[in-house]
């Protein structure tokens, strides 16, 4: 079984955003011939938090960042979680290290 990030994905993210509460709205300006922009946003609201993304897997992604944290206050990088640097582990488990000039 696999899954993978495409737009065919997108309606069931955006089902899922809807069924734990959030207002949907994408955003943007048509181009000069009416066509959707391409850098148009994605947003998900509720009475706690508005979550802004370039498509709906990433906002279903930062509607878990904000489950799993659940922030009392609006502080600066309230939804970071500590622990090892995984992006590089990832990363020179991949390539190797960088930098090491």
């Amino acid at each position: 079984m696999s899954l993978s990030s495409h737009a065919n994905v997108y309606n069931t993210c955006l089902r899922i955003l809807r069924e734990r509460g959030f207002e949907l709205r994408v955003d943007g300006d048509l181009t000069d011939d009416g066509a959707v922009p391409a850098d148009h946003f994605w947003f998900a609201t509720n009475n706690e938090v508005q979550l802004t993304a370039d498509n709906p897997i990433e906002l279903l992604g930062l509607a878990a960042i904000y489950d799993r944290k659940k922030p009392v206050a609006d502080e600066p990088y309230w939804w970071v979680v500590e622990g090892n640097d995984i992006w590089d582990e990832l990363y020179e488990n991949a390539w190797g290290p960088f930098g090491d000039d």
